[in-house]
């Protein structure tokens, strides 16, 4: 008799159910092959293996996990096709998480995965190939992770529509080449400087999963969490606030995110920049007294009449309210009108009042500075997107801004020039004491974008500016000896055994001016340097032809095809 207490019906079963038999001949032999090598590789002795027999058969189990799992992908599209799942009268997802014993999230999860990777059928009963073929064929080849494949799918879940297949094919074909040879951390840059190209304007909105359902919020301490910036340059994230930060933002959101408040896509809309939430021309702010704080414009309530009844005699002061009585009407018809302009939901309207009250903090200059700089939001861009109006620019941080978005948070910014010569090296910056200038720093931003050490992805807000030959040596606080190095790698660097040495690559290198990071002996006995390119993604997309043609006019008998990445030179 079943009941409702948990103990019968699918959440209450405890036993795993039998492996159910294969009654081909033929496939039931394959498989029991399979089982049978996986058994006999378990019951080995690991503990007698050595390690480099452990690595191989790690590396080796990986290729074949990757393999097996690429090609279930094919076995699930047929079992869906053929109804297969019929028998545990359920959907899809459903029937899939009983089969398998995993979360109908899950299984929800690996039916889309299988309808992009694996093999279809046709209603003619012809096999179609995968929606993205070259990933599935690298996926099956056990080249590629999860994480891999996770990227490659978000890229072209936000590619435009307008993006022919030919494009498409192309970028597919070198997104695989790529995510073949490098790691998933490496290959993020990549995806994302190649999205910005296809998708300069970065407009396209992805749509809401409606298949989704939220879960429930456990009670947890107060975080919040924000999630890696996507190909579209759109980030996610978690929060949990206390009652406390609830209150600010309740507050905030009270006034700030009103219909036809701070509405970015409505040039006429209110905008809290120096005034008052109406759209009523500045007030004379007071010559003297306690309430002249710099911020009493900003979510300030202040009626023109309190200003004038407080600064101007009486004769004036009904004069002025006559005054700024038409004025209010006006100001309450122009709000009312954008109001009704506005589309913007309430969520949205949240997320612009945070964002201005966020731009309002910074351009206080109470948070002080962070490694020599003020704390504030810094932007670099070249040149030539800025006359284009297109593409992105890098942040400080790591992340990419839109130019046009650039061009706007630059509307009220402080503005500085780095030049660069052709090769990108910055023009010489020189400075006699150990500790990088304010200049220095912003030089190496623009320059370095983050840590140099090969493969770190960390921003140049979290890293320090290294000295290539080390101050006590006499190394010059030049900006042609400085370089950006977060803190765990800095740490790295040293004279004795196992520590890492740093130098500039020469004029004739293939990225002349860039850090070298030579590793240990134990490591790479030549001790060649390598170099970073995970905040130049546009280096390995659209590799420059500098080094090959130094060596055709000089007669170099170097291998031209060598990537540049390495040069056998030792530190000093």
């Amino acid at each position: 008799m079943l009941s409702g207490d948990g103990g019968s019906g699918v959440d209450g079963i405890e036993t795993v159910p039998p492996a159910p038999e294969v009654s081909d001949p033929e496939l039931s032999v394959v498989v029991d092959r399979v089982e049978s090598a996986v058994a006999a590789l378990t019951e080995q002795a690991s503990v007698s293996w050595t390690n480099a027999d452990r690595r191989a058969v790690i590396q080796r189990m990986e290729t074949v996990t990757r393999s097996l799992t690429a090609h279930s992908h094919t076995w699930l599209n047929e079992l869906i096709a053929q109804h297969g799942l019929d028998v545990y009268s359920a959907s899809v997802p459903s029937s899939v998480a009983w089969m398998l014993r995993i979360t109908p999230r899950a299984a929800g999860a690996r039916v889309r995965l299988a309808a992009e990777l694996g093999d279809r059928t046709a209603l003619s009963g012809d096999v179609l190939p995968a929606l993205l073929p070259h990933t599935a064929e690298a996926l099956r080849a056990g080249l590629l992770d999860t994480k891999h494949v996770q990227m490659i799918r978000e890229f072209f879940r936000h590619l435009p529509s307008s993006v022919d297949p030919q494009t498409r094919d192309l970028a597919e074909q070198q997104l695989v080449g790529y995510a073949s040879t490098r790691r998933p951390d490496d290959f993020a840059p990549l995806v994302a400087h190649l999205d910005s190209i296809l998708n300069p304007d970065g407009d396209y909105d992805e749509d809401d999963d409606e298949n989704g359902q939220p879960r429930p919020r456990k009670r947890r301490d107060a975080f919040f969490y924000l999630g890696e910036q996507g190909a579209d340059g759109m980030s996610e994230g978690r929060f949990c606030v206390d009652p406390e930060l609830r209150a600010y933002l309740e507050a905030l959101f009270s006034k700030a995110a009103k219909p036809g408040v701070n509405n970015p896509a409505d040039p006429t809309s209110v905008v809290h920049d120096d005034t008052d939430s109406t759209s009523r021309a500045p007030e004379p702010e007071p010559t003297s007294g306690p309430a002249d704080n710099g911020d009493t414009h900003l979510w300030d309530d202040t009626t023109p009449e309190d200003t004038a009844e407080s600064s101007n005699s009486a004769d004036s002061s009904n004069t002025a309210e006559s005054s700024n009585s038409a004025d209010d009407e006006t100001t309450a018809t122009a709000a009312r009108d954008a109001a009704a302009r506005d589309p913007r939901s309430q969520r949205e309207r949240c997320h612009d009042a945070l964002k201005l009250a966020l731009r309002h903090t910074l351009a206080s200059g109470t948070l002080g500075t962070h490694r020599g700089l003020p704390v504030t939001a810094i932007i670099t861009m070249t040149l030539k997107d800025l006359d284009a109006g297109c593409g992105y620019a890098m942040t400080a941080t790591g992340s990419r801004v839109s130019i046009r978005d650039a061009i706007r948070m630059a509307s009220h910014a402080h503005h500085y020039l780095t030049i660069f010569d052709d090769d990108g090296r910055a023009l010489y910056l020189g400075r006699s004491k150990r500790i990088a200038s304010p200049d220095q720093r912003i030089v190496l931003i623009a320059r370095d974008r983050g840590c140099s050490f090969p493969s770190c992805t960390r921003p140049a807000t979290w890293c320090q500016a290294h000295h290539v030959t080390d101050w006590i040596d006499g190394g010059p606080t030049d900006i042609d000896s400085l370089t950006f190095g977060c803190d765990m790698h800095h740490a790295l660097v040293g004279t004795g055994p196992g520590t890492w040495a740093t130098t500039k690559t020469t004029a004739s290198h293939r990225y002349p001016g860039r850090t070298l990071w030579h590793p240990p002996t134990d490591i790479d006995p030549q001790r060649r340097g390598l170099i970073n390119h995970a905040h130049h993604p546009e280096e390995v997309l659209h590799p420059p032809d500098h080094h090959n043609h130094h060596n055709n006019n000089t007669g170099d008998t170097e291998d031209t095809g060598r990537t540049g990445d390495e040069e056998p030179r030792q530190p000093a």
